[in-house]
């Protein structure tokens, strides 16, 4: 297996960092919507939602610092992987249950996103990016300032790219269903 180069593991990572920052702390700033939230799953026994929900927002900033730091990088992708693998999962379980207008809590509170298919897929994959950016052996060489420019801008262009993406995620969700274009009336050309 070839080590991956050290510039583009620092990239992904510091990208997920960057990701489960944002997530935690908007979840910190308003702990009492995102306990609602949270609860309106039904995945966990009631007693359990409230301090799972105090939990996780601290698990995703703990993720956030241990994505950044090297001796911790391959335990907190495993962990943020099964996060989101655990996000998904649950997400799955409620379209399952047919509870399309749940609150995915994506967008911050008090701006509605109901949960979609798109976004099981965009949690599954995210989490194999991650584990593969973080269990993946990195070559051992010495970075230089050319790298460390490229990380800033690999860093916001993932940033980016992962807000385009899920802009586009949510506007093809509130797209109406376009009807087929196969012929239906029997007719001849």
């Amino acid at each position: 297996m070839y080590p991956i180069d050290p510039v583009a593991g620092v990239i992904i990572t510091s990208c997920f960092a960057l990701l489960f920052g944002a997530a935690g702390v908007h979840k910190v700033r308003d702990l009492r919507q995102f306990a609602e939230v949270f609860a309106a799953y039904d995945v966990l026994p009631g007693w359990l939602s409230l301090p799972m929900s105090r939990i996780v927002p601290a698990l995703e900033v703990l993720l956030a610092s241990g994505l950044l730091i090297p001796v911790a990088r391959e335990r907190a992708s495993l962990a943020g992987s099964l996060l989101l693998a655990i996000y998904a999962a649950a997400i799955a379980v409620n379209l399952r249950r047919g509870r399309r207008e749940l609150d995915c809590g994506c967008m911050g509170f008090g701006r509605s996103r109901s949960i979609s298919p798109g976004l099981v897929w965009r949690n599954a994959v995210l989490a194999l990016a991650l584990l593969t950016a973080g269990w993946l052996p990195w070559s051992s060489r010495p970075l230089n300032w050319l790298d460390v420019l490229t990380i800033v801008g690999g860093v916001c262009a993932g940033a980016l790219l992962y807000v385009a993406l899920d802009g586009l995620l949510e506007l093809s969700r509130r797209l109406p269903h376009r009807p087929s274009f196969a012929r239906d009336d029997g007719a001849g050309a």
